[in-house]
């Protein structure tokens, strides 16, 4: 990346440094607001042929960036990147429609991006637009430099958003799409395309994070995007009635391959998986940050209808339990919804390789020990063989005691386990005076007991 400081070091080292860096046009490619004025005319006056980037930041003072691009639209057709945060005034709207034919990178933040401070730009024609982000701000979505676009980032339109038919078209039309995000989009209406059933192949999209979205929206890009090479998936509120779509299971897989550790939380209404660590993004631009790997998805009840235990268990088969990472974490936590649509107990079945268990305070943890002790009342052996891990928050005696049950049961399991080996456990995370009365019980021996931080 560019910095002004560094160019003016290099220009120290020697006299051939100096001679080469002052007389080369694109070692002084970005035009900044937080320059100060004389840096700004240094750089136009030995940048003389070479493309130009504009950046004004939400840092600097209105009338700083309005300063900048007065001096930058004097050089306009070598623009090729221009980057603006802030509020869009009808001057500064004037030189981003009048002044951006040539560019091919172009991110708008207005950060008056409520539904009445909504810009609506009318870029001109001119060469296409390989990185698009905007935030607060519509164009006409049927332009033809969307064609091609490499990373495209749209987030806080929530009025006259495009249509799914104009976000297809865009899609199709850029088969060298790489990085795709979508947040708080209002309903993508339209769905009326006569091609809307296709699928939308995107072989080299890397990244895809969908947030906010209507239920019909996120469901229809799940299922109708092909994107064999997509290493990070970010999504929220996906409807469990997707989870068995082949096209969605596929979506997810590379995603969930890169991942050799899963997070799972379940509220018994909600299913939240995610890779360890988790990939996270900002709504800063793109193009300059690293790029994220993994997996971060949530998963509800349709909004639409009743879901079903059977829809969860589906989603649960088709997404962790199919592409079963080497180090699973699961976590139950409270719910705030009053309908239960799964036990803990039911996730657990499903998900034999758990190595590492947490109950939240709030979560009665009575059903889970007493699956771990019992299991389905079928199988012989504990149902979680491989787990190392365990954190609780107990409140009730029986629940103490369903504790000490386990752990005396477990370790002449490992003691005695032959063909099928239980790994012995090496974490116990307790309350301190629950710990206290186990070690009193001499149940805490090999064991790496504290209390959670």
């Amino acid at each position: 990346m560019w910095r002004f400081k560094q160019i003016a070091r290099f220009i120290s080292v020697c006299t051939f440094w100096k001679e080469l860096l002052e007389n080369a046009s694109v070692f002084w490619p970005k035009l900044h607001s937080a320059y100060p004025p004389e840096t700004l005319e240094l750089i136009i006056s030995r940048n003389v042929s070479a493309p130009l980037r504009v950046s004004c930041s939400a840092k600097e003072e209105a009338r700083t960036k309005l300063d900048l691009l007065e001096l930058a639209t004097k050089h306009s057709t070598r623009w090729s990147s221009l980057k603006f945060e802030g509020v869009i005034c009808d001057v500064v709207k004037e030189q981003l429609q009048t002044h951006t034919g040539n560019i091919a990178e172009l991110c708008v933040l207005n950060t008056q991006s409520t539904v009445g401070g909504l810009v609506t730009l009318s870029i001109p024609d001119g060469r296409p637009i390989h990185h698009l982000a905007l935030d607060g701000v519509k164009i006409p979505w049927d332009m033809s430099r969307l064609r091609g676009v490499r990373s495209l980032q749209l987030s806080r339109i929530l009025w006259n958003p495009p249509s799914m038919t104009q976000l297809r078209m865009v899609l199709a039309s850029s088969p060298g799409l790489q990085y795709l995000r979508l947040f708080k989009i209002g309903d993508l209406l339209e769905f009326h395309s006569g091609d809307s059933s296709s699928m939308l192949f995107l072989p080299e999209l890397s990244t895809l994070i969908l947030q906010d979205l209507s239920e019909r929206s996120i469901s229809h890009l799940l299922t109708h995007i092909q994107a064999p090479a997509c290493r990070c998936i970010i999504a929220a509120d996906i409807p469990f009635s997707i989870a068995s779509d082949p096209a969605f299971t596929d979506l997810i897989a590379p995603a969930f391959r890169t991942s050799s550790r899963m997070t799972l939380s379940s509220s018994g209404a909600s299913i939240f998986i995610h890779s360890a660590p988790a990939p996270r993004v900002t709504l800063a631009w793109n193009r300059s940050m690293k790029e994220p790997v993994g997996i971060n998805i949530r998963m509800r009840r349709n909004r639409s209808g009743v879901t079903s235990k059977e829809d969860v268990q589906s989603a649960l088969q088709n997404t962790v339990v199919a592409h079963g990472p080497r180090s699973l974490a699961v976590t139950f936590i409270k719910s705030l919804s009053e309908v239960t649509i799964i036990t803990a107990a039911e996730v657990l079945q499903l998900l034999p390789s758990t190595n590492a268990i947490a109950v939240k305070p709030d979560v009665d943890c009575q059903n889970i020990m007493t699956y771990l002790i019992t299991g389905d009342g079928e199988a012989s052996g504990f149902p979680c063989p491989d787990l190392e891990i365990l954190n609780l928050t107990p409140k009730k005696d029986e629940e103490v005691e369903l504790i000490k049950t386990f752990l005396r049961l477990h370790q002449k399991s490992v003691q005695e386990s032959a063909g099928a080996p239980v790994r012995p456990l090496k974490r116990l995370l307790l309350p301190q005076n629950i710990l206290d009365i186990l070690e009193i019980d001499g149940l805490l021996e090999g064991l790496e007991a504290r209390c959670p931080s």
